[in-house]
């Protein structure tokens, strides 16, 4: 998957990159290509790069295999391959849809909680009825 961050703010390019990782987990990449660019600014490509960025991204259960560095406009992560992308659709047990716009009936699990989440269809989000949690579709 790749994901281009390079005409975003810092704390933006992170929030996106720890969506994207997020998003690779659910759908079974466990490949990241981000693209910071170089030449008008490192602020983004330093920080990921950084062993605060890889212990963050390591408290939020994204584990990072490997990582290339050689291109310096381009990073490149692999994440360890999630196992809750081998589980099968199914129907969550717990309570009744809140309204009609809900559907639990997905093969998105939270990363947090590893609960079946929730299509909001009016916004095309997924949500945790656990923690709350959203991750757009």
């Amino acid at each position: 998957m790749k994901l281009d961050v390079h005409k975003l703010f810092l704390k933006d390019a992170i929030d996106e990159i720890m969506f994207k990782f997020d998003e690779c987990k659910e759908i079974g990449d466990n490949m990241l290509e981000i693209i910071h660019g170089h030449k008008h600014g490192t602020r983004i490509r330093d920080h990921i790069r950084s062993d605060i960025f890889l212990n963050d991204a390591n408290q939020n259960g994204h584990i990072i295999i490997s990582k290339d560095f050689s291109d310096n406009g381009v990073t490149i992560f692999q994440l360890k391959p999630s196992i809750k992308f081998s589980k099968k659709n199914h129907i969550s047990s717990s309570e009744s849809p809140k309204n009609a716009s809900e559907n639990k009936i997905s093969g998105i699990y939270c990363t947090k909680c590893n609960e079946i989440m929730i299509l909001l269809k009016e916004f095309n989000w997924y949500e945790c009825p656990i923690c709350g949690k959203l991750i757009k579709r």
